[in-house]
């Protein structure tokens, strides 16, 4: 979906800057979990397999005009990392012409994860407007749920910013919880149920809540209206919790991100699922009228 449309820029959201919320729509649309227990607890079943292609359009709300901004491409495939089988998640996300006059964006998101979804690397190279970012991320883990979290943050050439944590797991980036939150069993989860998860940016770790919020029909961007499942995403910062978007995934075994709302304080984005090739699954949640 749109991939992921998710599309956000995983990661640091500033709310005053346009560029930056529209990339966290970006990568964000990936994104679909919820609450107050461990991840581990949660119900999962498998929702996709290597060879998996979504696309998808972003829009965004200028003087009362929905403009179409960009695209963004999300696809699954089969890897080898460090001689180990794993899974590589990828997001190419564009603004087109007409909004590059505005604010340009560019960027390349990427995760490699075992078959239990544990994340193994995560990347992110962004150029917006004129600023060039590169955020990575790696994990090794040593037993016992400990997790030994490395982190790179590079801003315009100046001298990268490294750290290096041990935490308690599971631990996240915005990619490989997009395709951990992909196989929840939203159906056994209760509206207003709260799961929360901790997600490394490439510059620190800090926590990410996710609601489920019921059930809605929901439209794609080809007309094509779904049974869908609806989630928030709620980020918290000093303390202070605040609900930036809303993002909608098919009801049925392929949890297909079909919409996602992101709520500016200026203003607000959409993004829309446009295709998909390459589902494990039936898309079953299709409405016919």
């Amino acid at each position: 979906m749109l991939f992921h449309c998710i599309f956000i820029t995983f990661a640091e959201i500033n709310a005053n800057n346009m560029k930056n919320r529209i990339f966290f729509c970006f990568t964000l649309l990936f994104l679909l979990l919820a609450g107050c227990v461990s991840a581990q607890e949660i119900k999962l079943q498998p929702a996709y397999s290597s060879g998996e292609v979504m696309k998808c359009n972003l829009y965004f709300n200028w003087k009362f005009v929905w403009i179409k901004a960009g695209a963004a491409t999300l696809t699954v495939q089969d890897t080898i990392y460090n001689g180990q089988k794993a899974k590589c998640m990828k997001l190419l996300s564009s603004t087109n012409k007409r909004a590059d006059k505005f604010f340009l964006m560019r960027d390349t998101l990427l995760t490699v994860f075992t078959d239990n979804y544990e994340p193994l690397y995560y990347r992110k190279a962004s150029l917006e407007g004129s600023k060039y970012r590169l955020n990575q991320v790696w994990y090794e883990y040593l037993g016992g749920n400990n997790v030994k979290v490395s982190q790179s943050f590079i801003y315009r050439g100046e001298p990268e910013v490294f750290r290096t944590d041990t935490l308690q797991g599971p631990i996240y980036d915005m990619m490989s919880l997009l395709a951990y939150a992909r196989n929840i069993d939203f159906a056994s989860l209760k509206k207003g149920e709260r799961h929360t998860f901790q997600v490394a940016t490439g510059k620190r770790i800090e926590p990410q809540h996710i609601v489920y919020r019921g059930k809605k029909r929901t439209k794609s961007d080809q007309d094509v209206k779904y049974d869908c499942f609806r989630v928030s995403l709620i980020t918290e910062k000093k303390g202070k919790e605040k609900e930036i978007l809303n993002f909608h995934i098919t009801d049925d075994d392929n949890h297909l991100p079909v919409l996602l709302d992101l709520v500016l304080n200026f203003g607000s984005a959409k993004a829309r699922l446009l295709s998909v090739k390459g589902l494990k699954h039936p898309l079953t949640s299709v409405i016919d009228d």
